[in-house]
């Protein structure tokens, strides 16, 4: 009988290890992916709130390493190289690490260790990129800890970091065009399609590249376009607009969009409809 009773006892410590309360986490996890341009960017990292406290200068001190959010370090990966503030950051995955100081935060992009919170010290072999923001003081608090991305285009984009009535702001560079030029010239070069010879006319009209090469390309691609398509008739005039013919450019505009109301197109017709009245004038 005893010897059931320890058997059952032991049976029942296991079931309530087995069954431990699963809680919500004070400061939860978030993942935040973007694409800006060729590149990908992961941030993951966790959220704390402000819960009445003071942020800046007390729950996170001045003049102290913090660990960009709570918890175990943030990560920051990037699927290839980028620059912020104008300091390269090589494709990798890294951690992010702060100090804020009284006026500004600086912000340490850091190789990854195994490391899974906060630093006393940094060893400055590991660092990669080290750039600051001055903070700019908001007219309202903001609850919950924030990285964001912001004013996304093909060449980049900002790096927000905002929490209580603070944000601090970091320019990130995608290093789209001398990426975009290289893929471009390699791509042209092995027996282009014709929807190579658009993308890429397309590509230096919107960046304000070599007129003469947009220009050279767009033709190329409509030498095999039987029936070329409304959206296709929108690049060829814009690039010939921007090469200079803007009376062809016109005519071009128009037959798109007999094209684009042939396919009853919305959104052909009304970009169309608006390239054809900016080319009317």
């Amino acid at each position: 009988m005893q010897k059931l009773f320890f058997l059952l006892s032991i049976f029942l410590s296991a079931a309530t290890l087995g069954a431990q309360l699963k809680a919500p986490v004070a400061s939860p996890r978030a993942k935040l992916s973007q694409n800006i341009g060729l590149v990908n960017i992961t941030v993951d990292y966790s959220r704390p709130s402000k819960k009445g406290r003071t942020i800046f200068g007390s729950l996170v001190p001045y003049n102290k390493i913090w660990r960009t959010g709570a918890n175990q370090a943030t990560t920051f990966s990037v699927s290839d190289d980028i620059k912020i503030n104008n300091q390269l950051v090589p494709k990798g995955e890294y951690h992010i690490y702060s100090v804020p100081r009284e006026k500004r935060l600086d912000l340490i992009v850091y190789k990854k260790t195994d490391k899974w919170g906060s630093l006393k010290e940094f060893d400055e072999s590991l660092i990669v990129a080290r750039v600051v923001s001055d903070f700019i003081e908001l007219p309202f608090s903001v609850e919950t800890f924030e990285i964001s991305f912001d004013n996304i285009s093909n060449n980049g984009s900002t790096l927000n970091l905002i929490w209580d009535n603070m944000l601090a702001i970091y320019y990130i560079d995608a290093l789209t065009k001398d990426k975009m030029v290289n893929n471009i010239k390699n791509t042209l070069s092995k027996n282009p399609k014709p929807s190579d010879y658009q993308k890429a006319a397309l590509y230096y009209y919107e960046e304000g590249l070599d007129k003469e090469k947009a220009y050279e390309w767009i033709n190329l691609a409509f030498e095999s376009y039987k029936e070329p398509k409304y959206w296709q008739l929108r690049v060829k005039a814009l690039v010939y607009n921007y090469y200079g013919k803007k009376r062809e450019a016109l005519k071009i505009a128009k037959q798109g969009l007999k094209q684009a109301k042939k396919s009853d197109a919305p959104d052909g017709l009304n970009t169309l409809s608006l390239l054809v009245d900016r080319l009317s004038k």
